[in-house]
C-alpha cells in the first residue's frame, strides 16, 4: 500500500499554417475558448502532420515545455529538435485535446483539458497515449497568442515506453530564470512552499489539503482531474500519512506577476527512506497561486508529471 502511496504522490508534472495574430483575448471567457478550440484542431492537424515549424512557431521565445518522462524543454532550438526526433521514431495517427476549463488572468489565458494520442512505432504498434493538460497562453500588443508555459501527463499510471516520444533524448538542464523576480513576491512564494513542504515531511494529509484554495483544479500525475477541495482532500489524506515521510525540494523556473495571482514552472526532486529501504522522484510542475483577502498565497491550479521514473531502494 506504501508504494500505491508514493506511486500516487510524485508531484505533490507550413501545410496548414496557424495565423494566431487574429486569435485575440477578449473580456468574454466563452469567446476565448472558441478562440482556443479553433487553434486546437490546426494543432492537431499539425502533430498528425508533423509539421516542426508550424508547431514551434506556437511558442513564446520564453517558455517552459514540461514532457511526461522526460526533462524539461526551455529553448526552441531544443523543442524543435524534440519534435522532429519525435516524429523520426513512429507515426502519429490521430491527437485529439478536449477542452475543460478556460480562465482570463491579466491578459493571460488558463487552457486545461485532455488529450489522446494515437500512434505507431517500432515499439508500440498500435499506442495510444492519453491524459490531461494545462496551457498559458499570452497575448502581446497586436493580439498574438504564443504559449508560455505546457506541462502535460497521463491520468493513470503508465511506464515511460508508452509515450509517443519515449526514444527520444532530451538533455537535462540546471535552468532557472527568475534574478529579475520582485523580491517580495518570490520571498511569499517560498514562504507558501515552506508550508507545503513542511505538510508532506510530517505527513499531514489534511495541511496539505489546506494549501489549496476551495474551488481548486489538480491536475496531478496518473490521477484524473480533481476539481474542488471536495475531491482534493481524501487525495491527500490518502497520499500523505504519518508513517512515510517524504523529503522534496522545489526548483524555479519562471515566475509570472498575474496580479492577484502569479503562475509558477517549477520542478521538484524528493525521495523517502533510506538507501536500503526507500526511493526518490522528480519531475515537473505548474502552479497558479491565487492571493486571498488575507493577502496570504493558495495553489489554485496545479498541473504535474514525473520527468523520470520512479527509483526504488530495497537492497
Amino acid at each position: 500500500m506504501k508504494l500505491i502511496r508514493i506511486l500516487l504522490i510524485i508531484m505533490l508534472a507550413g501545410a496548414l499554417p496557424i495565423d494566431v495574430k487574429s486569435q485575440r483575448i477578449t473580456k468574454n471567457v466563452d469567446a476565448s475558448r472558441v478562440e482556443l478550440e479553433a487553434i486546437n484542431s490546426r494543432i492537431e492537424q499539425l502533430y498528425v502532420t508533423e509539421n516542426v515549424n508550424a508547431l514551434t512557431s506556437l511558442y513564446a521565445s520564453q517558455f517552459t515545455f514540461f514532457p511526461e518522462y522526460k526533462p524539461a524543454i526551455f529553448e526552441l532550438k531544443a523543442l524543435n529538435q524534440f519534435f522532429k526526433d519525435w516524429f523520426t521514431a513512429g507515426d502519429m495517427k490521430t491527437y485529439k485535446k478536449k477542452i475543460t476549463t478556460v480562465e482570463i488572468y491579466s491578459g493571460h489565458l488558463l487552457e486545461l483539458g485532455t488529450f489522446s494520442f494515437h500512434y505507431s512505432s517500432t515499439k508500440n504498434p498500435q499506442g495510444e497515449y492519453k491524459g490531461h493538460y494545462m496551457v498559458l497562453w499570452k497575448s502581446d500588443n497586436n493580439g498574438k497568442l504564443s504559449i508560455l508555459s505546457e506541462t502535460f501527463g497521463a491520468d493513470t499510471y503508465i511506464e515511460p515506453e508508452i509515450v509517443p516520444y519515449a526514444d527520444v533524448q532530451v538533455e537535462e538542464t540546471n535552468f532557472t530564470a527568475i534574478a529579475k523576480v520582485n523580491k517580495t513576491l518570490l520571498a511569499e512564494i517560498e514562504e507558501f512552499d515552506a508550508v507545503v513542504l513542511k505538510a508532506v515531511a510530517n505527513g499531514d494529509g489534511n495541511a496539505r489539503a489546506d494549501g489549496f484554495t476551495q474551488d481548486a483544479i489538480l491536475l496531478s500525475n496518473f490521477d484524473s482531474i480533481r476539481v474542488g477541495m471536495d475531491h482534493i482532500r481524501p487525495k491527500m489524506l490518502k497520499t500523505y500519512t504519518p508513517d512515510i515521510s517524504f523529503r522534496v525540494k522545489h526548483y524555479y523556473n519562471r515566475i509570472y506577476d498575474l496580479g492577484e495571482y502569479v503562475f509558477v514552472t517549477a520542478q521538484y526532486k524528493g525521495g523517502w527512506g533510506d538507501s536500503a529501504k526507500g526511493g526518490r522522484f522528480k519531475g515537473n510542475m505548474s502552479n497558479l497561486l491565487k492571493r486571498t483577502q488575507n493577502g496570504k498565497l493558495l495553489m489554485h491550479r496545479q498541473a504535474g508529471n514525473r520527468d523520470s521514473k520512479l527509483v526504488l531502494f530495497d537492497k
